[in-house]
């Protein structure tokens, strides 16, 4: 069942153009829950998660799974969770991050601004200098939370 709802995941995910962050399976195989983080360029809106379960519910109901009964939630992974494609980035300029990044000898952690993106090229501001970095050399990055 695992492999059905990963396959069904990731292609309604790539019907609508987002990013399947996450998919976690808890529960027994008779009474399942899926947990589905969706996430794209934009951020993911209610009706964007309503449309990608309606759909889930659609294409599950076509596999030799459609008798169990299972829950499900489709949700947007969180600010709090680490940022993983590179077009997650456009709706956060302006933002501070907490980064690691290779720099070619060492990994650094940091704390930076976000101000602007060319292709898989991030630039940040660190301490009022700007801070280039390639996405392939980025380790982890997290939108730092303000309050």
């Amino acid at each position: 069942m695992k492999n059905t709802v990963k396959i069904i995941a990731q292609k309604i995910a790539d019907d609508q153009n987002l990013f399947l962050m996450n998919l976690i399976i808890r529960g027994s195989s008779k009474k399942p829950s899926f947990e589905i983080y969706i996430d794209n360029k934009n951020g993911v809106t209610a009706d964007i998660c309503a449309d990608y379960s309606r759909e889930f519910k659609d294409e599950f109901e076509k596999t030799e799974f459609a008798e169990v009964d299972y829950s499900l939630i489709v949700s947007s992974p969180g600010i709090d969770e680490p940022l993983q494609f590179i077009d997650q980035f456009y709706k956060h300029i302006g933002r501070d991050f907490k980064i690691s990044f290779d720099d070619g000898e060492k990994v650094q952690s940091i704390e930076a601004k976000l101000t602007n993106i060319d292709n898989d090229v991030l630039t940040f501001i660190y301490k009022k200098e700007e801070l280039i970095i390639k996405f392939n050399n980025l380790k982890k990055a997290k939108v730092k939370l303000s309050f």
